[in-house]
């Protein structure tokens, strides 16, 4: 059987379990056993921002119902495809399930691409899933942070990078709203290592995690959401927003109108406070999306070469973060729809990483 936990689309608080017979594989296929799998506040954005970029569509549910995407490891339990065996490994883009079928294409050493018909339209960073059987030591080692810091510490590496690519916009300071994300976190270690320091890194979070950020020493300057009308509004500033509410961003736009000269929307960790924010001075809010850099520096760098010091990164910032966080093993359907709706509620504290089973 596979079981799934689906979501209502646009209602995230509304789940149920979904249990069904697996599929005979068809030539070519392969069934995998989903080992484990992260949980972070980024799950959630994928969930709010479903519809718009088009999560819901690599693991489609029936009707107004959604699987959301998550990162992890699966192991290969029946297969039709010669050059992906059973036992083999891997890491990727899953569902929130305890199977999944795949269909591997461009196989290779480090390994290959679902091929099924509905993914072929989607961005071939989220389609492509690397061997793990034979991993070094030390990656084994991380296996945990792979799932759950590794892929929001690559976005915050190609964000650090398009700032840093367009001259930082001509701004003085970053805003780094909900720093307490894996990826805020991510994103102000990265600048603050930029050499010659260009930005001052500025994190904004609730009171309740104010201490955490500071405790993790990438910011400047640590503030709450309150605290952003202390900024000195004549700086010209860049604002990176995890956080996605609009009475934030209107505060932000309205603080430093003209000054704000660049306004990159990343996440939505506060997505019961979103909504239109209205006409706001300053630069026009912009989405990001990081496959549009990586195409960039694929064409310039070659091929994988920003994801390789992506990873890099990765690494050693989770080595750095290792005594602020703890990885906690949630297992069995019941205890993973709970851990769901404790982080669709905002209730899961940034100290924690959550790693589920449902197999």
């Amino acid at each position: 059987m596979i079981t799934e936990i689906q979501v209502e689309r646009g209602n995230l608080v509304r789940q149920r379990t979904v249990t069904r017979d697996i599929p005979a594989l068809a030539e070519g296929e392969v069934l995998m056993r989903i080992d484990t799998f992260a949980l972070t506040a980024n799950n959630v954005t994928y969930g709010v921002a479903g519809d718009m970029i088009g999560y819901w569509k690599f693991f489609p549910a029936e009707g107004v119902w959604g699987v959301i995407p998550v990162w992890g490891f699966a192991t290969v339990v029946d297969s039709l495809c010669p050059e992906v065996p059973v036992g083999e490994r891997v890491y990727g883009f899953l569902p929130f399930a305890s199977h999944v079928v795949m269909r591997p294409e461009k196989v290779g050493r480090g390994g290959f691409t679902d091929g099924a018909a509905h993914r072929q339209a989607l961005p071939g960073l989220y389609n492509r899933y690397q061997r793990a059987t034979d991993d070094s030591p030390e990656m084994k080692a991380l296996e945990a942070e792979r799932c759950a810091l590794f892929p929001l510490f690559t976005t915050a590496y190609v964000i650090t990078d398009l700032l840093a690519d367009n001259a930082w916009f001509g701004a003085k300071q970053v805003l780094v709203l909900s720093a307490s994300s894996k990826t805020g976190l991510g994103l102000a270690n990265l600048l603050s290592r930029v050499e010659g320091h260009p930005v001052r890194v500025v994190g904004v979070t609730s009171p309740a995690n104010k201490a955490f950020v500071e405790g993790l020493g990438g910011c400047d300057q640590t503030l709450a959401y309150d605290e952003i009308a202390a900024l000195d509004p004549a700086v010209p500033t860049i604002v990176v927003d995890m956080a996605g509410s609009a009475a934030v961003q209107r505060a932000v736009h309205t603080h430093f109108g003209d000054n704000l000269v660049y306004d990159c929307g990343v996440g939505i960790t506060h997505w019961t406070e979103g909504g239109p924010a209205g006409d706001l001075p300053g630069a026009k809010p912009a989405f990001f999306f990081a496959s549009g850099q990586i195409e960039k520096r694929d064409a310039e760098w070659g091929a994988g070469e920003i994801q390789r010091r992506a990873q890099g990164e990765g690494v050693r910032i989770a080595r750095e973060i290792a005594g602020a966080v703890e990885v906690e093993r949630i297992a069995g359907p019941e205890a993973a729809a709970a851990a769901l709706a404790e982080m669709v509620a905002g209730r899961v504290s940034p100290r924690r990483l959550l790693m589920l089973s449902l197999a």
